[in-house]
């Protein structure tokens, strides 16, 4: 499958990857021909990338259908949950619970897929819902390189899916602000957290964990952050690593304000912000197992030569496994594959949308 960028998909591709619409729903499925009138339904849902079959990657698979199930339940009990408790008030904890429970089951048992999800690029019609989950995710996977226990990780997950949730009592004319904020709205924006924390304090099954995560996630490491200005280790930990997979998420989603980060640029960030936006332990622990270019990306060699990612290297981020299918020239050659951590004097120079 190939990473692609919707404005540069063709009529006839076909889809390699199903695409989740913001109520959990199977928007479209994974083999789907593409036609004119889909792929500008997409872009007016401002899915900005898909995954596309190519003749040259055909070996590389999607997220196998266990995964997204579960992904898409997860979607559709947050939206239950956010509903419930903007129109009428009450929360029922239980269903979002259960699939973080089998969030942790998945991700225990199949280590490789989280290491690899941490780069998808976004493939949803929706950014509070699916950035909840994708945060949420992220948090676990760094949560099973700690070694947590299966408990810690329920309440890592629950906490971090939860992080946003004072933004439902933020006007929609703020959130959705088509600009940047002014300096009263932001700090209305700012109250999410304090919102969130007052709606989750007394829904039973939430325990003081999960609650710090959502009174504690825009904290920052140097103390400069919000609500209450704490700093170091005495930001609980599991807030600490919310704060890193939120801003992660944020810098590779498109926003109204601005397009998505490249993912080599958003890891830039991140590590650039250690010790000041992020605790240094958990930006090692993030350095560590990411991986800069997600797989079936299109990528520039420093030969000239056009390639596309096939494989990760744990603890090389930015020197994975390629496909190399165009010479220097733009001419389509018979492809071969490199392992860039045996290539030391070849890297990539950029990322091809």
């Amino acid at each position: 499958m190939k990473l692609c960028s919707i404005f540069n998909v063709k009529e006839g591709d076909v889809l390699a990857q199903s695409i989740i619409d913001s109520r959990g729903n199977i928007l479209l499925r994974e083999g789907i021909v593409l036609t004119k009138r889909y792929i500008n339904k997409l872009m007016d849902l401002g899915i900005i990338y898909i995954y596309v079959k190519d003749k040259n990657l055909f070996d590389i698979k999607g997220q196998d259908i266990e995964f997204l199930e579960i992904k898409t339940y997860a979607v559709k009990s947050l939206n239950r949950l956010y509903s419930r408790i903007e129109y009428y008030n009450s929360a029922d904890f239980k269903d979002t619970l259960q699939t973080i429970i089998e969030l942790v089951d998945y991700l225990i048992e199949n280590k490789e897929v989280s290491f690899t999800y941490l780069t998808e690029l976004k493939t949803y019609d929706n950014y509070t819902f699916v950035h909840s989950l994708n945060s949420c995710v992220v948090a676990l996977f760094l949560g099973v390189q700690l070694s947590y226990s299966k408990p810690m990780l329920i309440d890592l997950g629950a906490g971090t899916i939860l992080h946003d949730i004072g933004k439902i009592k933020i006007p929609h004319s703020i959130l959705n602000k088509d600009g940047k904020l002014t300096d009263e709205e932001y700090d209305i924006m700012k109250t999410h957290c304090e919102l969130g924390y007052d709606i989750i304090k007394d829904i039973k099954g939430i325990n003081e964990r999960e609650k710090s995560i959502v009174l504690e996630h825009h904290e920052r490491y140097d103390g400069k952050g919000y609500p209450k200005g704490l700093s170091g280790n005495k930001i609980s930990k599991f807030a600490r690593i919310a704060c890193l997979c939120d801003v992660y998420d944020a810098l590779i989603s498109d926003r109204v304000y601005r397009k998505a980060f490249p993912p080599n640029e958003a890891y830039e960030f991140i590590l650039a912000s250690s010790g000041t936006y992020f605790d240094p332990e958990i930006v090692n622990l993030f350095k560590k197992h990411f991986c800069v270019y997600p797989l079936g990306i299109e990528v520039k060699l420093s030969n000239g030569y056009h390639a596309y990612v096939v494989g990760q290297n744990k603890g090389f981020p930015d020197r994975p496994k390629v496909r190399v299918f165009k010479d220097d020239g733009g001419v389509e050659i018979s492809p071969y594959d490199i392992n860039l951590v045996e290539k030391p004097s070849l890297c990539i120079e950029g990322i091809i949308f």
